[in-house]
């Protein structure tokens, strides 16, 4: 749950791996989660992908270290509703204290500025 990484900063990602973009967000993701996540920083990716098996072995064959989750419903999932979500991709930055420091926040340098200066 969400609500376990309280005291971290966390990355939110609501995601589709089936988008052209997905293997260099990945990349640019690992990249961030390896150099901070030893200093409290978590990235929790919440995959909107309808076909749940096509994202367990994509989450599989990647070897994704950070927290993965897909209920399979897609645009339809209780999440997508919870944070009244427009677009997908979406991302939020959360601090330490559960306070929402950026959204659709793209830029690598820009997420990285943000993410450092929170840790």
């Amino acid at each position: 749950r969400l609500t376990d990484l309280q005291g971290k900063v966390v990355l939110l990602d609501f995601h589709v791996f089936a988008q052209g973009e997905s293997p260099a967000r990945i990349l640019m993701l690992r990249e961030l989660y390896n150099k901070y996540h030893a200093q409290g920083f978590e990235i929790y990716q919440v995959c909107v992908d309808i076909d749940k098996a096509a994202w367990a072995s994509i989450v599989r064959n990647q070897n994704l270290p950070w927290i993965c989750v897909n209920d399979g419903l897609g645009l339809n999932s209780p999440a997508v509703a919870a944070y009244n979500l427009n677009s997908i991709p979406t991302m939020f930055i959360i601090s330490r204290d559960s306070d929402i420091l950026a959204k659709d926040v793209y830029d690598p340098a820009q997420i990285e500025k943000i993410v450092s200066a929170a840790l």
